[in-house]
């Protein structure tokens, strides 16, 4: 068995102690975090006492512990420095292969999703979709994921330039953006000669704050009948889900 290098016991443990508290989930007294994390007060409390000297951990007035200002800090001052194309791409490539599908990534612009990453189907199948592609909201599968998870007024004018007063149309929009937060996954299944690919699945990618920042697309099935497969389908919402969870977000309410 390969011997491993000697660290510091001490800092390995106080992230078990942060990782711990993050399970918590909300403020704690020291008494009740010594008892759910299965550490001693006294120990527990010399690891608060710097933690707070370094803000990494603060108490409230009632006296209970919980997460300082200078995690998000740190946290934001790493995201701020990612270049998210980047860093969704391995994540991409391996989705591609995955699905045996086209793959993309779309960001949120005034004008609408924008394509900043397209990855070609590893079939010679032709999709004429290129970076720098403005998606529509409304009829698109990355425009109605957007607008699932994004506040009306952010699409409000786009929407109004693509189905005008057209009552019916807005309501079938509406249901679509509730059948996207409920499977999770917004689906295009009807041609459009405006947009690349005869169907398209996108679902959403969000960050620490459960904010979403991308969305990440599958493009094509052609010759699958009822389109997509369950397993397609899985593959994209569980590369979404990762990238998710490295930007920090967590499935819980």
């Amino acid at each position: 068995m390969e011997k491993q290098p000697q660290g510091i016991q001490s800092v390995e443990l106080a992230f078990e102690l942060l990782e711990s508290f993050l399970a918590i989930g909300s403020p704690v007294t020291l008494g009740e975090a010594a008892a759910r994390l299965g550490v001693g007060k006294s120990k527990l409390h010399k690891y608060l006492t710097s933690f707070g000297r370094l803000k990494v951990v603060s108490q409230d007035e009632s006296g209970r512990y919980t997460f300082g200002p200078k995690l998000l800090e740190l946290g934001l001052g790493i995201l701020g420095r990612m270049d998210i194309v980047t860093f969704c791409d391995p994540e991409l490539h391996r989705l591609r292969v995955q699905s045996d599908e086209a793959a993309a990534l779309a960001l949120w612009t005034s004008q609408g999703p924008l394509i900043v990453r397209f990855l070609h189907n590893p079939k010679p199948v032709a999709i004429a979709m290129r970076v720098g592609f403005y998606a529509p909201v409304a009829v698109s599968a990355a425009g109605r994921c957007f607008a699932a998870y994004l506040p009306e007024q952010a699409y409000a004018h786009l929407l109004d330039a693509e189905l005008g007063t057209d009552a019916g149309a807005r309501e079938r929009f509406r249901q679509e953006l509730r059948e996207t937060v409920s499977r999770g996954y917004a689906l295009r299944t009807e041609p459009n000669s405006s947009i690349p690919g005869s169907q398209a699945l996108a679902c959403p990618v969000f960050d620490g704050s459960g904010e979403i920042v991308a969305s990440v697309l599958l493009i094509g099935f052609e010759g699958r009948e009822g389109g997509p497969s369950p397993q397609v389908i899985e593959a994209l919402r569980h590369a979404a889900h990762n990238l998710s969870l490295r930007l920090g977000w967590t499935d819980e309410p």
